[in-house]
């Protein structure tokens, strides 16, 4: 029986890829939401049966409701960002309230605390700096503004001052070692595990941005596509690490002799990819005559003693579209010319 599958049903299942944004933040906020609603239901009860204060429930019942709707409106795949600012928005004002209208207790403590983990929770770096800095100052003056004595007042303004700066750097921490790691999978995302080099993905992303810029201020733009000339014969007779050390010698030529500011990737076996900016058909041609003939003249020394020496076979074209695979295709085919030429040969589409 014959099993059918379309192009646009088959997407790599590797999310490494996906940008950490707003989708994180939304399927974290539907835990934080719900939590929330729960949390704040409590502490109503909690205000109600103990104070019998009317005002103090209501809003915290106000805080449940909103939490409710807040979760109703992220599961609509409303924008999570403004989402979080309501909900960061009403939990300072509720904070700031119950420290105006009423004295001070443990849940306004409490909640002044979280402000800062929420901010860097799911704000950019400056703006919950910003935001937790403005908050910590009002927050410290409310708290403090009570106490009958100065003595008193001072005690309490450095005890709340020591609190709030230690939830201040450790959700600072926090939000930086996630940013980190989030940086550290976006550019494996985009890298040759083996080579350093882009991947065919951060390939493809390059090209789209100086494809774009080629186009808008008409500057010229080739691409170089090289491959080593009879790498499977090399990891049949010489092993596997062998082979992949070609590649990582061939690599670092490639870095070494490349133009700054252009791109380099291995997108596959023993193919390599270069976006050269701003150089024309004739500089790209000059360019690959360097490569080959630098390439050709290293040597691999293998543990046994043994010397590996390659060729590579080049293919060049100016890019003409706006899509990766037109251009490739028409480099891939000049790369596929130089080879049935008898190899260490360059060919131009």
């Amino acid at each position: 029986m014959t099993v059918i599958f379309r192009s646009d049903q088959l997407r790599s299942e590797n999310l490494a890829h996906m940008e950490l944004g707003a989708e994180t933040l939304r399927q974290q906020l539907q835990t934080l939401f719900p939590i929330s609603a729960v949390v704040t239901l409590i502490i109503a009860f909690a205000i109600f049966v103990t104070e019998s204060a009317l005002a103090p429930t209501a809003i915290t019942l106000i805080g449940t409701g909103l939490s409710i709707t807040l979760h109703y409106l992220n599961l609509r795949r409303k924008n999570p960002y403004l989402l979080i600012w309501v909900f960061i928005a009403f939990t300072s004002f509720t904070c700031i309230y119950d420290f105006y209208i009423q004295s001070t207790n443990l849940v306004s403590h409490t909640v002044a605390l979280t402000i800062p983990l929420l901010c860097f929770f799911a704000l950019r770096h400056q703006l919950a700096c910003w935001y937790s800095l403005l908050f910590g100052l009002v927050y410290i003056v409310m708290s403090a503004s009570e106490m009958a004595s100065k003595q008193h007042q001072i005690t309490e303004t450095l005890q709340n001052l020591s609190a709030y700066i230690m939830v201040v750097v450790m959700a600072y921490l926090l939000a930086q070692h996630r940013n980190d790691a989030i940086k550290q999978v976006q550019q494996a995302s985009t890298t040759d595990f083996l080579t350093g080099l882009l991947n065919r993905q951060g390939m493809e992303a390059a090209y789209q941005q100086q494809a774009y810029r080629s186009n808008r201020y008409l500057k010229d733009l080739t691409m170089l596509s090289l491959e080593i000339d009879g790498l499977k014969n090399i990891n049949d007779r010489y092993g596997l690490e062998a082979g992949d050390n070609v590649l990582i010698m061939v690599a670092k030529r490639l870095k070494q002799l490349s133009n700054t500011g252009d791109y380099l990737a291995r997108v596959g076996g023993g193919e390599f990819c270069i976006l050269q900016p701003e150089t024309s058909l004739d500089e790209a041609e000059q360019n690959a005559l360097n490569l080959k003939s630098h390439i050709a003249a290293c040597q691999l020394h293998l543990d046994n003693g043994q010397t590996i020496s390659v060729t590579v076979s080049i293919g060049l074209t100016q890019v003409e579209y706006q899509m990766f695979s037109l251009d490739y295709i028409k480099v891939d085919s000049a790369r596929q010319r130089a080879k049935n030429w008898g190899r260490d040969q360059i060919a131009i589409s």
